[in-house]
């Protein structure tokens, strides 16, 4: 599975590029594989690719070691899906300079982009190199060589820019790059993705069997899905509960959906076996909903879940707190949060990393009121070491899609270990994604007397 990692610096970026040189032969182990490094002009991150076997070992190792350098100011994770790589021509130039673009694209138009891309007749002084789904900040991805500046903006602006479905772009020039494996790897690797013709004729992978091997990896993992609503919120729910819960597969969960308060999205929690299974949904799925105008796609690492204890009060509200860490804290802080005392009136439900570009750990609690959980959040944050910002939200709507069966193995997965083995000290009838009667009271309160 392949994770695109945008590293921000602190200062310089070449100052970053420097420490990734200096570190990288810490960055391999058995289930995560560093592909290639990135810098682009105008940008202030590293662009670093992997090829991620187990997403455990991407936290616990990968990104510990990757956090602890000092350059880094944040850290972001964007799901890549689908790769090609394109051949070059015959006796093509060698003096071409390369670009990254990236593009915006409206939903329902994600595979007829994708597909025009591939088949578009480009001109002699461009080389399509490699094209990808990625649903972070942007939803496609492009490498082109081109003779120059000018060529290379015009053709974008000019053709690609002009392709139906896409509504934004940017074009940045690769200052630097560096295959981050040795050259016998680095070509396994790209020939699982390599298409048999340049880009722009017909063709096919060249290697099918490899591709349908690597669509067919086993990596678990946890993603938040935001759907963002052309116009209206409440048919974009409508839709959500309607549709989502049909996807569901051996592959594919939807556990559940959230809305929170003074956001244009609502958030959808998948476990997919790999991000292939989840690009399926993404593209021939979803765009049936009609209210989606775009999608962001953010990987959970190490979600946490909390059981309720037999004894807490009645109508519990649910709140998200979205925190911005230090990178080199993240376990501290981390630790420190679950770790703390708190009141008898919250409870956490559950914790993960997210390393979105915008928050780092997201925090649900259940509290008894808004003042407790502002209180809860400003006691224990405004002074904690590694913590730059943290931002909390009032969870106005919360359903599972999954079946209760389905929902509890994977809360069991994830389960706290100390909650594991003291089940009988917790409330078993108690879940904060259960559906209620009336959506009227769901503005926060959860009931306590739904029974499995």
């Amino acid at each position: 599975m392949l994770v695109l990692m945008r590293l921000y610096a602190k200062s310089g970026v070449s100052e970053l590029w420097n420490a990734i040189e200096f570190q990288k032969r810490n960055l391999y182990w058995k289930e995560i594989n560093p592909l290639y490094a990135i810098q682009q002009e105008r940008k202030r991150y590293l662009s670093m690719v992997l090829d991620i076997k187990n997403f455990e070992s991407f936290q616990r190792l990968f990104l510990n070691n990757i956090a602890t350098m000092t350059p880094v100011k944040k850290i972001m994770t964007i799901p890549i899906m689908s790769p090609i790589y394109f051949p070059l021509p015959k006796d093509h130039p060698t003096d071409f300079i390369r670009y990254q673009v990236f593009l915006r694209v409206s939903p329902e138009k994600y595979n007829e982009v994708y597909s025009k891309i591939i088949t578009l007749k480009y001109p002699e002084d461009i080389i399509v190199t490699y094209l990808s789904h990625s649903f972070g900040d942007d939803d496609m991805i492009i490498s082109l060589l081109a003779r120059d500046r000018e060529t290379a903006l015009d053709f974008v602006n000019d053709s690609i820019g002009k392709i139906d479905g896409v509504f934004a772009h940017d074009t940045s020039r690769v200052i630097r790059s560096e295959y981050l494996l040795p050259p016998d790897k680095a070509q396994a690797h790209k020939a699982r993705f390599l298409y048999s013709t340049p880009a722009g004729k017909k063709g096919e992978f060249s290697n099918p069997d490899a591709y349908e091997k690597y669509i067919k990896e086993r990596t678990p993992v946890t993603v938040i899905v935001r759907l963002f609503a052309k116009k209206s919120l409440s048919k974009l729910w409508a839709d959500i509960e309607n549709h989502i819960p049909k996807f569901e597969s051996k592959e594919l969960v939807p556990l559940y959906a959230s809305q929170q308060e003074e956001q244009d999205y609502i958030s959808v929690i998948f476990e997919a076996t790999n991000f292939e299974v989840l690009r399926d949904v993404l593209t021939k799925n979803i765009p049936t909903l009609v209210d989606v105008r775009k999608t962001r796609t953010i990987p959970m690492l190490e979600p946490c879940y909390y059981l309720m204890p037999k004894k807490h009060p009645e109508n519990l509200e649910r709140y998200l707190i979205n925190i911005q860490v230090e990178p080199n804290l993240f376990q501290q802080v981390r630790s420190k949060i679950v770790s703390h005392n708190n009141p008898d009136n919250v409870f956490l439900s559950y914790i993960g990393y997210v390393l979105s570009g915008d928050d780092d750990i997201i925090l649900s609690i259940l509290a008894d009121s808004q003042k407790t959980a502002r209180t809860f959040a400003k006691e224990v944050f405004e002074q904690m070491e590694g913590v730059h910002t943290y931002d909390i939200s009032n969870q106005l709507k919360t359903r599972r899609l999954a079946s209760k069966s389905r929902w509890k193995q994977h809360q069991g997965k994830y389960l706290s270990s100390y909650d594991k083995q003291h089940r009988k000290d917790y409330d078993r009838r108690f879940d904060w994604t259960d559906d209620y009667y009336e959506y009227a009271l769901m503005s926060g309160a959860y009931h306590l007397d739904m029974e499995e």
